[in-house]
C-alpha cells in the first residue's frame, strides 16, 4: 500500500505532499492516520531544528476531496471526521508558519484541511465546497469554526455550509484573509506559497501555536486546544481586537488586510 503523504525538508522549508492512490486524494482511515503520523514527525522536527515553515501541496489532481460520500456510509463518514480532529489540531499547534498550496479542488474535509493552515494560496479555477449538506450529513464542529474564523462574509459561510455551494479559488481569494492569493497556473501556486514564507520572520522566538490561540480562538477551541480568550466574544472588545492585530502581524498578514476584506461587498 502506497503512502498517502510524503514530506521532505529542503533548506528549512518542509514540503508535505498529498499523494494518494488516485487524483482525488480522498481521506480514508489509512490516509488520515498517515497524515497524522507525518504532521507529528514534522512538528517534532520543527521543535528541535531550525525550520522556516511548512507548505502542504498535492500531486496532480485535486488538492484533497475529503470524504468520498458516494461510497462511504454515514457512520463511517462520522468516524473519519472525528479522526481528522487530530490532523486539524496538529496543524494549529505547529510551531512554525504553515501554508496550503491548493493547486486543485478542495472539497469536504479537504477544504477544512486547507483552512487549518495559516495561509492559503489557491488555484483560480479550483473548486472549493462542502457537499455534506447535499448528502444530508452533519459536519464536525471544527468546520464551522474554521469558516467563522477564516471566511469574512456570513452569506458565503451560509452558502458553503447550508447550500453546498461550490466556489472557485478566484471567487474566494478575496473573501478570506487566510487566502493569500489565487494563482493563475498550477505551478505558480507552489512558487507563491514559498514567497509567502519568505515574507514571514522566523527564528525570533515567536510561538506560532500561541499566536493562533489568540488569532483563531474558535478554531483552536473546536479541537480542544486551550485558548487564552473565551469565544465567542463581543466584536467591540478592544482587548481582543488589539491582541488579534498583533497576532496577524506576527503571521505575516498586512496590517490593513483584515479590515479591508471585512467590508461589505459592493452590489
Amino acid at each position: 500500500m502506497s503512502s498517502f503523504c510524503k514530506w521532505v525538508n529542503t533548506n528549512g522549508v518542509v514540503h508535505l505532499k498529498l499523494a494518494g492512490d488516485d487524483s482525488h486524494h480522498y481521506l480514508t482511515k489509512d490516509a488520515i492516520d498517515d497524515l497524522r503520523r507525518g504532521l507529528t514527525e514534522i512538528r517534532q522536527l520543527a521543535s528541535s531544528e531550525p525550520c522556516r515553515g511548512l507548505i502542504t501541496t498535492s500531486s496532480i489532481g485535486s488538492f484533497c476531496d475529503g470524504i468520498d460520500h458516494e461510497s462511504t456510509s454515514a457512520k463511517d463518514a462520522a468516524d473519519l471526521a472525528e479522526r481528522m480532529t487530530d490532523v486539524i489540531r496538529l496543524l494549529l499547534e505547529m510551531p512554525v508558519p504553515t501554508v496550503a498550496a491548493v493547486g486543485g479542488d478542495a472539497m469536504s474535509l479537504g477544504l477544512a484541511l486547507a483552512l487549518a493552515h495559516d495561509h492559503c494560496v489557491v488555484l483560480e479555477d479550483a473548486a472549493l465546497g462542502l457537499p455534506e449538506a447535499r448528502h444530508g450529513r452533519p459536519l464536525p464542529g471544527y468546520v464551522p469554526a474554521l469558516l467563522r474564523d477564516k471566511v469574512a462574509y456570513a452569506r458565503l459561510r451560509k452558502l458553503l455550509l447550508l447550500k453546498s455551494q461550490v466556489c472557485t479559488g478566484k471567487e474566494l481569494a478575496g473573501t478570506w484573509w487566510s487566502a493569500h492569493a489565487a494563482a493563475n497556473y498550477r505551478h505558480k501556486v507552489l512558487t507563491s506559497a514559498l514567497e509567502v514564507l519568505e515574507g514571514i520572520k522566523v527564528g525570533d522566538g515567536t510561538d506560532y501555536a500561541k499566536v493562533r490561540k489568540t488569532l483563531w480562538p474558535g478554531s483552536c477551541g473546536s479541537v480542544n486546544i486551550e485558548t487564552p480568550l473565551s469565544w465567542p466574544r463581543a466584536s467591540a472588545d478592544e482587548e481582543q481586537s488589539d491582541k488579534q492585530q498583533v497576532a496577524r502581524t506576527a503571521m505575516g498578514y498586512p496590517v490593513e488586510s483584515y479590515d479591508v476584506q471585512y467590508k461589505a461587498p459592493k452590489k
